[in-house]
Parts: structure tokens; sequence; C-alpha cells
């Protein structure tokens, strides 16, 4: 990887990235550490990382990352900059919807809510969120089931 392809990587990919660790995380500083720690490694290994396969490793790296984080600080994360793609439902809704979410998505085991994260609001297919997360496709659609009827128990109370 030349420099002009690794600072076009930075460019296409930071801001999802930042999104994903920003969310999982939930707070500003740990999702920016968390980046940044990932393009350092991916920088430091630039020559093993293949241009076509680089957004499945860092996302993999970044998910190990904050994973480890979350051990290391062994506490329950929180979600507190759920950030949709499109504001419109804030306008529409109002914070007691984004404070709903807020809530119910912290309800759920840790890896029931980066597989929802990952597929719901990032968009990845079944195959990506295995090979990322390292438990087989047919587990990551129980873990996506599961996580789905909590959440719709859980919102229930705010409709």
């Amino acid at each position: 990887m030349t420099i002009r392809e690794y600072n076009e990587c930075v460019r296409r990919h930071g801001d999802d990235l930042y999104r994903f660790a920003l969310r999982y995380a939930g707070e500003q500083l740990a999702a920016e550490d968390a980046v940044q720690d990932t393009f350092v490694l991916l920088w430091e290994q630039r020559e093993e990382v293949k241009n076509d396969k680089v957004k499945g490793w860092l996302i993999r790296i970044l998910y190990r990352r904050l994973v480890d984080e979350h051990r290391r600080n062994n506490v329950k994360s929180k979600v507190e900059c759920w950030e949709w793609k499109e504001d419109s439902w804030r306008q529409h809704e109002g914070f007691e919807l984004h404070d709903a979410l807020q809530q119910a998505l912290n309800q759920l085991p840790e890896q029931q809510r980066i597989l929802l994260l990952m597929r719901d609001l990032e968009g990845y297919d079944y195959a990506e969120m295995a090979s990322q997360t390292g438990i087989s496709v047919d587990q990551v659609g129980v873990y996506l089931f599961r996580a789905r009827k909590t959440m719709k128990k859980l919102m229930e109370d705010y409709r």
C-alpha cells in the first residue's frame, strides 16, 4: 500500500469507522482513539493488507479494539451518541425516540448490540459480519433475531 492509497483509504473509510466506533463506545474520545489506533495499525501492516480487502480488515480490527477496551474497562458500554444517517426522525419524533432507542440498545447483550449496529445501521451482510466477528453466519442470524425481538419488546413501552 502506497502513501497515496493509504490516504485514500483514510478519506474513504474514516467517517464510517468513526460513526461505528462512536455508536459502540458512546463517547467521542474513545471512538477517536479507537479509529486512530486502527489506522496506525493499518499503516504498520500496509504491506500485508490487500487494497480490495481493506474495509473488512479495518472494521474487524476496530471491532476487536473496541471489544478489548470494553473488557478492559469492565463496564457496560453506553451508546449515547446514536446518530442515524438521516436525522429526519428527529424532526418528527423529537428526542424521546432517541432516548428510548438508546435505552433499549443499552439493554442488549454486547454481541447482539454490535451485530444490530453492523447490520441495521451500517448495512453489512451476514457473511461480512460473521467474518469480522469470528462467529458463524447462522449464529449471526440467531443473534440478530434475538436482538430485534428484544428491541421490539423494549420499544413497546415507548409506543
